[in-house]
């Protein structure tokens, strides 16, 4: 869902064509995405357009990238070990 809202704004309705899941389940994953920060709507007239939030997409790799610091940092204190003697 995320990879079609990357495109821009899409309909639930034009988000239930591009999906093999129900209306329901698209509206369902649209709550819980915008409940998290990574989607908003906006209304036009009867509908409500979805996008991606960028701001919440960027917490989101903020988030990650920590994972990526502590795996590096883990990386380099493991190569600068000096090597064991073999016997």
């Amino acid at each position: 869902m995320l990879r079609l809202l990357r495109d821009g704004e899409h309909t639930v309705r034009e988000l239930t064509d591009a999906l093999p899941v129900t209306q329901s389940a698209v509206s369902q994953h649209l709550r819980v995405l915008s409940d998290a920060g990574l989607v908003t709507a906006r209304a036009e007239g009867t509908r409500r357009l979805y996008a991606v939030d960028l701001d919440g997409l960027g917490e989101v790799r903020a988030w990650v990238d920590a994972f990526w610091d502590d795996v590096l940092a883990a990386f380099v204190s493991h190569a600068e070990r000096p090597p064991e003697e073999t016997r």
